[in-house]
This record gives structure tokens, C-alpha cells and sequence, in this order.
């Protein structure tokens, strides 16, 4: 038996949910360049060397492949906003901020493409995204100690579509400084919630 004719060390079976999480990282690692709803299936499945229709064995088509993939980004999102424990409450949601102006910075074509396809109308962005705001405004009620009663939640929610629309033309065309930004969403913010 020869070198070249040696089988080579076995090929190890991924099970379907480690498949499914290979996948979803494979669209998470393309989501920086590319819009979650311009990733291509083709792509994907060679990246993960697999056929295109192995890769809707694990998916019953493009929307539920695209549904995990924006649901694991917006679950990244969350976890690089929320504070760390123990961090002091006035710092909490000055350091969420920050941290979401960053976000927004460094992946502002993606960004754009989650709130712009949530806002037009693709059901699968839109129900994700809506979970990720509510979960935002529940942060936010319980970081400022403030009583989860619908007129505060509307009040938080309004003071988030104001900061997506602002900062992602911020991020386009800067008009004031970043730290200037932020101060003006807090200010923004603190006047909203002292009104209710």
C-alpha cells in the first residue's frame, strides 16, 4: 500500500445541530461585507464545503437559513450592548450607548440593512428585530429603575427609533463630534423618561 493510497484519518459526521450552528456562523463571518439578505446559498454551502442542497437538508429554505443567521447576529448585538455585572448604573447606559454608536460604525452597510429590512416589510426581519427592541427597552427600563408601564415602554421605544435614525445618518455624514452624539441621546433620552 502506498502513501498516496492510505485512506486518510476519518471524516468526522457533524451532527445536524452542529451543522446548523456551522452554517449560521458561516453567514454571521459573511454579514460584515454583506447584507444578510444578499447572502447567497451557493456561497454558503461552499464555505461550509457541502452541496446547496445539503444545506436546506438542515434549512427548509433561504427565509428560515436567513431568520437564524439575523436572529444570531441580533443575539451578538445584545450581548456586546448589555453591561457587564457590577458596572454602576449611571454607567450603564452611557456605556450601551457608546458601544451601540460602535457597533453601528464598524458594521454600518449590515446595520442599515436589518433596520432598512425591517422597516419594508420582510416579515423575518421584522420579527426579529421587533424581539431585539423589546429586549432593548427592557434593558433600558430596568437600567434607569424605571416602572415597565406601557406609556415608559413607548416613550423608550420612540427614544430607539430616534437614535437608529440618528445614528446611522451620523455614521454617513457626521455633523457633530461622537462624544457630542452620545450626550445628545442621553439628554434625549433622560428628558423622554422624566416627562412620563
Amino acid at each position: 500500500m502506498t502513501a498516496s493510497s492510505r485512506p486518510g484519518p476519518p471524516r468526522l459526521r457533524r451532527s445536524a445541530g452542529d451543522r446548523r450552528a456551522q452554517l449560521v456562523q458561516i453567514g454571521l463571518e459573511l454579514l460584515p461585507t454583506t447584507p444578510v439578505q444578499e447572502l447567497t446559498i451557493d456561497e454558503v454551502a461552499r464555505r461550509a464545503g457541502i452541496s446547496r442542497s445539503l444545506l436546506f437538508h438542515y434549512f427548509a429554505n433561504k427565509r428560515e437559513y436567513y431568520t437564524a443567521v439575523t436572529r444570531a447576529a441580533a443575539d451578538l448585538l445584545l450581548d456586546h450592548l448589555l453591561p457587564e455585572p457590577g458596572t454602576p448604573a449611571e454607567q450603564q447606559v452611557t456605556g450601551m450607548l457608546d458601544r451601540y454608536v460602535g457597533w453601528v460604525e464598524t458594521f454600518p452597510e449590515t446595520y442599515l440593512a436589518f433596520v432598512r429590512g425591517a422597516g419594508g416589510g420582510d416579515p423575518w426581519v421584522s420579527e426579529v428585530y421587533e424581539e431585539t427592541r423589546g429586549r432593548l427597552v427592557q434593558v433600558a427600563l430596568t437600567t434607569l429603575d424605571l416602572p415597565d408601564d406601557a406609556l415608559r415602554r413607548q416613550l423608550v421605544l420612540a427614544w430607539f427609533a430616534f437614535t437608529e435614525d440618528l445614528v446611522g445618518s451620523w455614521v454617513q455624514e457626521p455633523t457633530v463630534t461622537r462624544a457630542e452624539l452620545l450626550d445628545l441621546l442621553r439628554d434625549v433620552l433622560d428628558r423622554l423618561v422624566a416627562r412620563g
